[in-house]
């Protein structure tokens, strides 16, 4: 007889506690599972109903060689049939690979809802001139936008100009040069159409659809809606200065504008966007929860994050000419709406030139967040007559 046996003998409580404990422990356990199971079903059957038949197959595979296992460990005197050991396990595989399956998108949407992208609002002075450098994203959230347009109404009518970001093509040959970086950029040559749609699919709102609130002003007083972004013609010109000065440029970008062996993939983003909007409602909200996920973690702040190889061209360049316009302008109030990540460089460049300049205020603003539920009620009219 072993000492465990022995010990359970002389101390038969001890081996009653443990059992009760076992028991205790397994209730806990096949009830988390059993929860997780339940939140993971509306996902599952949001994707396709084919998909938790595909998760049932292959939890009754792997439950075999489980099966087998716990009944070799667990019940080497064969006192419950195979086929019980089977469906315990079975039924516990399901429940694992159902969470590990929903699991993702609960985590993509808990992270939206707990650490939201946030964009500054950044007041900016030197004392004689002030500038309020709004971050923006080319599609977020509904809420986000509206309040950008209250501001911006607001600014309007203290005196501020406005500046806008918008890359101009004013002749065909800058058209053609953006259109082809814009391929390279989104996999789309029509920029503004692939961020609109893109908006669709996470369920958040294009930016310029917004914006369209302010042309009653810009038809009436032009003078102060200004696009002070570059023409693309001026985008070409510094390309072609890189690859022409910038060793490391020149190398990151030996291939761009170049058609891959096989055909064209510029479309590659479209294509996704079009499977998207075929998908079924639930597929659709699904593609939303990712889409607002992951854009909340690529636009969380990073540690010593790398520049992208068109930072030199997409940012460097364009800060410069923006700084520049600030500096130049006669106006000492100016309301800037452009790219968030424009807004350290800018402030870089005009320290250079006036020490003086610092951040007065910050305001931040979350951009993505899920859409809110419409509130609609039924209205009932009673004929008087």
């Amino acid at each position: 007889m072993s000492n465990e046996a022995e010990m359970n003998k002389v101390n038969p409580s001890r081996n009653s506690f443990l059992s009760e404990l076992r028991i205790r422990l397994g209730t806990v356990i096949w009830f988390v599972l059993g929860l997780g199971f339940l939140l993971s079903l509306p996902i599952i059957f949001d994707w396709a109903s084919w998909v938790f038949l595909v998760i049932l197959v292959i939890a009754a595979v792997l439950a075999i060689p489980a099966a087998w296992l716990r009944r070799a460990v667990f019940d080497r005197a064969h006192r419950r049939p195979f086929i019980r050991h089977w469906l315990h396990s079975g039924v516990a595989l399901l429940f694992i690979l159902c969470i590990v399956v929903a699991a993702p998108i609960y985590y993509l949407a808990t992270i939206t809802e707990t650490r939201p992208a946030v964009f500054p609002q950044a007041t900016l002075t030197n004392g004689q001139k002030t500038v309020v450098f709004q971050g923006m994203q080319h599609f977020g959230a509904e809420n986000f936008y509206k309040a950008v347009i209250y501001d911006l109404e607001k600014a309007l009518a203290d005196g501020y100009v406005i500046y806008y970001e918008d890359v101009q093509t004013s002749t065909p040959e800058s058209k053609a040069f953006f259109e082809k970086l814009s391929s390279v950029l989104t996999g789309s040559s029509d920029l503004s159409g692939t961020y609109k749609a893109m908006g669709e699919a996470c369920g958040l709102k294009f930016q310029s659809d917004y914006f369209t609130l302010l042309e009653a002003d810009k038809q009436e007083h032009p003078e102060r809606h200004v696009i002070a972004d570059v023409d693309a013609i001026e985008l070409k010109q510094e390309y072609e200065r890189l690859l022409r000065t910038d060793p490391k440029f020149a190398k990151a970008h030996a291939n761009d504008f170049k058609e891959s062996p096989g055909g064209d993939s510029s479309g590659s983003m479209a294509q996704a966007i079009e499977w998207l909007k075929s998908g079924s409602e639930g597929q659709r909200k699904l593609a939303g929860i990712v889409c607002r996920g992951v854009m909340t973690l690529a636009l969380a702040p990073k540690e010593n994050e790398e520049p992208g190889p068109f930072a030199p061209l997409i940012i460097d360049f364009r800060n410069r000419a923006l700084a520049k316009r600030i500096i130049e302008d006669s106006h000492d109030k100016i309301f800037i709406t452009y790219g968030a990540r424009h807004l350290s460089g800018v402030l870089d460049l005009l320290k250079q030139q006036d020490p003086t300049w610092k951040v007065a205020t910050v305001k931040w603003m979350r951009t993505i967040e899920a859409p809110k539920r419409s509130l609609e009620g039924k209205l009932t009219v009673h004929d008087s007559h």
